[in-house]
């Protein structure tokens, strides 16, 4: 199953906003508020639950500066992968969005659809808090 999230346009250059994204503090400044719990493991790794979720543990994937970045999912039921992109469009500003790809069954893609696609939604709106 492949998402995409809605696009947003930032008032902050592509490489300050890829070097904040890099820092796995900033996560928890753009979680949405349906989070139940959120913990940073190390400088790479992270894990979150959204409310009525199992915990999900995220580690950093590939970075590309300044355009990708990748988080991927580890220990769960589902494997799936988050990827940042993002898109200079002049010095100053520049256009973010998420990409979700997860092998999910039929039954299992039916369920969380709507919830993945609010929360990639929700992340991309907030990455505004980080400029």
């Amino acid at each position: 199953m492949k998402l995409n999230s809605i696009s947003n346009d930032l008032n902050i250059p592509d490489n300050l906003l890829f070097d904040k994204l890099c820092n796995i503090e900033n996560f928890k400044k753009i979680m949405p508020n349906n989070i139940s719990k959120f913990e940073i493991l190390d400088a790479n790794t992270l894990i979150f639950s959204l409310k009525g979720m199992p915990a999900i543990k995220l580690i950093f994937g590939k970075k590309h500066s300044p355009s990708i970045i990748t988080l991927n999912s580890s220990e769960s039921k589902i494997n799936f992968s988050l990827t940042g992109h993002i898109k200079k469009i002049d010095e100053n500003n520049c256009e973010f969005s998420l990409e979700f790809n997860g092998d999910l069954n039929p039954m299992i893609q039916m369920m969380v659809k709507t919830p993945l696609q609010s929360f990639i939604n929700d992340l991309s709106k907030n990455t505004s808090k980080l400029t």
